[in-house]
């Protein structure tokens, strides 16, 4: 296994761990997705991928993605599916909540992509392969082709920034931004006051310090 790998699982066990979440250890198929499709299609570099990533759904419910992607304003989310666990098991109920579950992410900006177990561990090219397109058309998109200037990232942020904002009531911290798009307290403060000169948001002050942002057209 690539000493990368192992510094990402042990990485991924120590947060778990200081965090108290039931999600402690990787499955068998997450882990033959880390080492046969994700490492040798980015040269076993992990930045900006997390496992077990919580999501708070529509109804307010706790829910986990096997593994996201945060970069750049990119946001991507991959699952792998075992058979038993995702199909065959599944009541009708619990199969439209699954469905609903990746229309959210969705609607809020993610790209999702879906592996089977099996394809995994007996298709990795193919499985590397749509990985680089979704991600590389991201980037054919924002930043490196079709005349994408940096007023287009912009563009971008400022839409995902709405979304969550709607999520919340009209309210954004910048805590929040940092934790949902995987970037530094300063960043977020700089997005977010990027957009409050744009007329975008506006601030929100407790006593001389600005606390958090609030969309200028959110009733």
């Amino acid at each position: 296994m690539h000493p990368n790998l192992l510094r990402f699982i042990e990485a991924f066990e120590r947060e778990s761990a200081v965090s108290g979440s039931f999600r402690n250890k990787l499955d068998k198929s997450a882990l033959t997705f880390l080492e046969l499709v994700w490492g040798p299609a980015f040269d076993h570099n992990y930045d900006g991928l997390r496992a077990e990533h919580p999501f708070v759904d529509h109804k307010g419910g706790r829910r986990f993605a096997d593994f996201v992607y945060v970069r750049h304003g990119m946001r991507l989310v991959v699952e792998v599916d075992g058979f038993t666990t995702h199909a065959r098991d599944l009541s009708p109920g619990e199969f439209n909540d699954h469905l609903r579950r990746q229309n959210d992410l969705v609607l809020t900006g993610w790209i999702v992509l879906r592996f089977s177990a099996w394809q995994v561990a007996n298709q990795p090219q193919a499985c590397m392969s749509q990985l680089k397109q979704a991600i590389g058309h991201w980037w054919s998109i924002t930043q490196a082709g079709h005349n994408a200037e940096a007023s287009n990232v912009w563009d971008i942020r400022k839409r995902l920034l709405v979304q969550m904002a709607i999520r919340r009531d009209g309210m954004l911290k910048p805590g929040e931004v940092a934790r949902e798009f995987q970037i530094s307290n300063r960043t977020a403060i700089d997005w977010l006051q990027r957009f409050e000169r744009d007329g975008v948001l506006r601030g929100d002050s407790s006593g001389q310090r600005i606390t958090s942002y609030l969309l200028t057209t959110f009733a």
